[in-house]
């Protein structure tokens, strides 16, 4: 079975999470009814096990149901439900609203019964009630974001955002070519977000020990909004129109520096992270030098995957950070990566072996490693 992506178009059997959806004017769907899967060596958390694939719930939260970061993570977590044959709920805001998704992980608790994965830009916000959904027993996933000790989870997936940041940098560095010297300016979209402050403090490390003639400033908070995004990255130009080289942290970031930088005819290096279509075009153009991809799918799928696993099979979630890859997208591989984003079907496909190494051989490290 496809699913349909709407405001209010439901696929499956879980009506009752749709009235949840209209009641709080979130993105909402559900990935129902796919083929089976070749399995898998890890899987979830929390007792029980066992059950047939249509009498799964699980449910999948995202920050922001606008922006690429989460779609990525959404689609990945349909992915999975479609492999294995069962219901997955995936949720969003349809901008980011901390207290619209606790409303949402508060809603899942009763209907999500078998598991929530959940990935936020507002993590202190979740903690009271993801601590008590574990309290209760119910799987949680953490997602992207480092949760909070005080959360009480204890599966994580996410990347190595302090090395996607120094990668990112390293390109621009790389670049630059024969410049060793002049300006490099950081935005960051939410400050005080570990996933975010970990992109900048790698990018700063990166131009420390690759190009120490450069000075770097900032992160400066240039905001999630892709509006009030602009407008902060014009004026931070504006101000530094000296510098050569503007790197954001965030999804917004690759539209705003692609418009500055075709205004002013190419005069800087410009990238920044995440796969929106405004940012892979710039990339194709050579507008942006390049876009750092955290591999987004990746993350919703295995996510997803280790509470469904958890639900049909009773394995045991894996205790710790489950360290997904990032990746750089330049032209040299722009074309690849267009193709694959076409569908859920061709990222599926595009990931599968990568997918298949990692559940071979889960790549987890304790969680007060990540960063």
């Amino acid at each position: 079975m496809r699913t349909r992506s709407t405001m209010t178009v439901r696929t499956g059997s879980r009506a009752r999470l749709s009235r949840v959806a209209l009641a709080t004017a979130l993105v909402a769907t559900v990935a129902a009814c796919g083929g089976t899967s070749d399995g898998g060596d890890s899987g979830g958390g929390g007792g029980g096990g066992g059950k047939d694939p249509s009498d799964v719930n699980i449910a999948f939260i995202a920050a922001d149901g606008s922006q690429n970061f989460a779609q990525e993570m959404m689609d990945g977590a349909r992915a999975a439900g479609e492999e294995f044959g069962v219901d997955v709920t995936v949720l969003a805001p349809t901008k980011l609203d901390g207290p619209a998704q606790v409303k949402l992980f508060q809603d899942a608790m009763r209907t999500a019964t078998d598991g929530i994965a959940i990935e936020t830009l507002t993590p202190d916000l979740l903690v009271r009630a993801e601590a008590q959904a574990v309290g209760q027993g119910l799987p949680v996933v953490a997602v992207d974001t480092v949760p909070p000790a005080d959360a009480a989870i204890t599966t994580y997936v996410g990347n190595d955002n302090l090395a996607a940041g120094s990668m990112l940098a390293a390109a621009a560095i790389e670049a630059l070519g024969t410049e060793t010297t002049g300006t490099a300016v950081i935005g960051n979209t939410v400050p005080g977000v570990p996933v975010l402050d970990y992109r900048a403090e790698g990018m700063k490390q990166a131009f420390a020990d690759g190009a120490p003639g450069f000075e770097v400033l900032g992160p400066f908070d240039t905001k999630p909004d892709p509006t009030q995004n602009a407008g902060a990255w014009s004026n931070l130009v504006n101000a530094h129109s000296d510098a050569r080289v503007f790197m954001g942290t965030g999804d917004p970031d690759n539209a705003s520096l692609a418009r500055i930088n075709r205004d002013t005819n190419g005069k800087y290096l410009t990238a920044a992270f995440d796969l929106n279509q405004a940012g892979l075009q710039a990339v194709q153009d050579g507008v942006n030098f390049g876009i750092a991809d955290p591999q987004h799918f990746m993350k919703g799928y295995i996510a997803t995957r280790l509470l469904i696993e958890k639900a049909l099979d009773g394995t045991e979630l894996p205790d710790g950070w489950w360290v997904s890859p990032s990746e750089m997208v330049t032209q040299a591989n722009v074309a690849e990566i267009l193709a694959r984003q076409e569908s859920i079907d061709t990222k599926l496909a595009w990931y599968r072996d990568r997918i298949d190494e990692a559940f071979a051989n889960p790549p987890v490290k304790p969680v007060d490693q990540a960063k």
